[in-house]
């Protein structure tokens, strides 16, 4: 319990906060598991601010400490888990959606004489908050997890994770704040179904609560209603209005919308209306939910490199040959890759919801790593580009791609990407599958271990076959390691295909 503010947090935070300053950073908190978990001290000093203000303020001490004790819990599991905690989509959304959302409303309450010197502090740190464009990327990670594992919003409300269910669970004010998302991108369906969520998860009791953040009851049946008239859904709408009479019955403004709803939509001729069936997956959804056939005629084999022991090798595909090296890389290699990256991230280019970093080749410490990868693959290494580490998101993905170039640009001078290696770098409880649609071929996440496959044909033209896609992480924290190996370098080299 925090009686007094700590000094110690505000100071690291406010050192935070320079540095980004100076930087002129953007965040984009959704893109990397790893931005995501800066939220958790920036939580840590919101909840230490408040809780002295609410020291100071005795006439708001009952509903600013039931909300304390309401956030405790989750902030305690959020700072024992770390990047497990803010790894798991549902619980990324809401903290997102908290620090975004609750925090600013707060301020307002607290705006008065008293604890003037906690509000400064609040102020201080506004620039850290998650925007708008946080939370609508958030929205669309969990969009891409509901799509390719074919789940409902129910499912995502309650935790269900394709057939897992999760210890989190979607509030109330989650649900709201997703249902006003798409009726506000026109997407009547989808915010029908999160405002009835919303609606189900509405707790009274907590009234209080909700008022300082905004978020009425009210406000929430009128845009729910307001929502399925859009569809043409006006006996559904009228449904809604009712039921919230029968709990405010004196209530002018639904009072309203109901004689609206009686006297003008209701003459509209009503149209059936019906959940739709999910779509059957397609041939990439299949791979990143499991459906693949299990191959057979493959097998496990060990093999040698120099220095580097016995090779455990996993023959995924013979053509393409793809192959998964294991244990390749050590806990320390790991850790170093991460590190640097961690202070190097950008958002990727492509808008993956991932945020990705070059490491020079220049680095020593990718000397002895670059050297067991040529004895590993039979395959030089030289004019190979940088490794890429990539950090994914809130139901960050890549789409189906291909590493391989369609045409050849100048600067690379007829040359072209032979060879992929990913190694990755965390392990992945749940998702974040790469997937060979294809091939049918689909490859989990363990740390360590190196996934090796040809991009060309014996032609050196592109081979269509490798085209490839990122699952979206469903419980986690995925890293990994990217590099391309050149074409022309490999004329004198055998590999051990």
């Amino acid at each position: 319990m925090y009686s007094a503010f700590n000094w110690l947090d505000m100071l690291l935070v406010l050192l935070f906060y320079i540095c980004a300053c100076s930087a002129d950073q953007e965040y984009d908190y959704s893109s990397a598991v790893d931005t995501l978990v800066e939220l958790i001290p920036l939580e840590r000093y919101y909840y230490g601010n408040l809780s002295a203000f609410a020291d100071k303020m005795e006439a708001k001490l009952n509903t600013i400490r039931r909300a304390l004790s309401k956030m405790q819990p989750v902030l305690k599991a959020a700072e024992d888990t770390q990047e497990l905690f803010v790894g798991n989509p549902l619980r990324a959304y809401s903290l997102l959606r908290h620090v975004h959302h609750d925090w600013p409303n707060w301020l307002d309450f607290m705006e008065e004489s008293v604890g003037a010197e906690e509000i400064k502090h609040f102020r201080s740190l506004e620039l850290l908050l998650p925007n708008q464009t946080d939370m609508a990327d958030a929205a669309l990670g969990l969009e891409h997890i509901q799509d390719i594992y074919g789940q409902t919003e129910r499912d995502l409300a309650s935790g269900l994770l394709h057939g897992q269910q999760h210890n989190v669970q979607l509030a109330a004010m989650d649900c709201w704040s997703l249902g006003r998302h798409y009726y506000h991108l026109s997407r009547y369906v989808e915010a029908s179904v999160w405002l009835g969520l919303a609606a189900e998860r509405y707790n009274v009791s907590e009234e209080d609560l909700y008022a300082v953040q905004g978020f009425h009851r009210v406000e929430l049946w009128q845009l729910q209603a307001a929502s399925l008239m859009r569809q043409n859904r006006n006996e559904d709408a009228l449904a809604v209005i009712i039921g919230a009479l029968e709990k405010l019955p004196w209530d002018m403004r639904l009072q309203s919308l109901r004689s609206r709803l009686q006297s003008r939509w209701l003459v509209r001729p009503r149209l059936e209306y019906g959940e739709e069936p999910l779509p059957p997956a397609n041939y990439m959804q299949r791979g990143c939910r499991g459906q693949y056939p299990l191959k057979t005629s493959l097998h496990c084999r060990f093999g040698w490199i120099p220095s580097y022991a016995r090779l455990k090798m996993e023959e995924l595909q013979l053509d393409p040959y793809i192959v998964l090296y294991h244990d390749v890389v050590s806990a320390n290699e790991i850790a170093f890759l991460k590190i640097y990256a961690r202070m190097n991230l950008t958002q990727d280019p492509q808008k993956i919801l991932a945020k990705r970093c070059a490491i020079p080749e220049s680095i020593p410490q990718l000397e002895s790593l670059n050297r067991r990868m040529e004895h590993m693959t039979g395959l030089s290494l030289n004019r190979s580009e940088s490794w890429i580490i990539t950090n994914y998101g809130i139901g960050g993905f890549f789409g189906l791609h291909k590493d391989y170039f369609d045409e050849i640009e100048e600067e690379l001078r007829g040359d072209n990407r032979l060879y992929t290696i990913q190694i990755f770098l965390s392990n992945v409880s749940q998702g974040g599958h790469t997937v060979f649609p294809q091939l049918e071929v689909s490859v989990k996440p363990q740390a360590g271990s190196s996934l090796v496959f040809y991009n060309l044909l014996d032609s050196l033209e592109g081979d269509p076959r490798t085209s490839h896609f990122a699952c979206p992480v469903l419980d986690g924290d995925k890293w990994i390691a990217t590099k391309w190996l050149s074409a022309k370098e490999q004329i004198f080299q055998k590999s051990r295909k």
